[in-house]
């Protein structure tokens, strides 16, 4: 299925080689949100498109919610089971310091930039 039928509201996404970046719209996801439609629009990537490699690009990204750290969770648990990597780029001083505090910098594979993150991904 190709992605280019897919327009998320909440990301963009981009194909590099068999690397899906995801960038969100929004510098700010928070419980305001739709966290469930967020949640559907990532899982997507992985049960309808097939994809085992995404880079999530937080550059920007300034304010996150504990459910939007569970779906992230979750998305990584789903690309694990398949085989497949979830890397978290570009998180910046804010994400880098919420992943650090939940104890989630270690859980994931995070990179400093995109080029790390896609060397990561490679």
């Amino acid at each position: 299925m190709s992605l280019s039928d897919f327009h998320p509201s909440f990301f963009t996404i981009e194909e590099i080689g068999d690397v899906v970046v995801v960038r969100f719209r929004v510098d700010r996801l928070t419980d305001e949100d739709n966290i469930e439609q967020l949640g559907h629009e990532l899982f997507a990537l992985v049960d309808q498109y097939q994809r085992s490699k995404i880079l999530l690009d937080l550059a920007g990204i300034n304010l996150v919610s504990s459910s939007v750290l569970g779906k992230l969770i979750t998305l990584h648990r789903r690309l694990h089971r398949g085989e497949g990597k979830l890397v978290i780029g570009n998180p910046g001083e804010y994400m880098t310091e919420i992943l650090k505090t939940s104890r989630l910098h270690d859980y994931f594979h995070v990179a400093a930039n995109r080029v790390i993150a896609l060397q990561m991904l490679g």
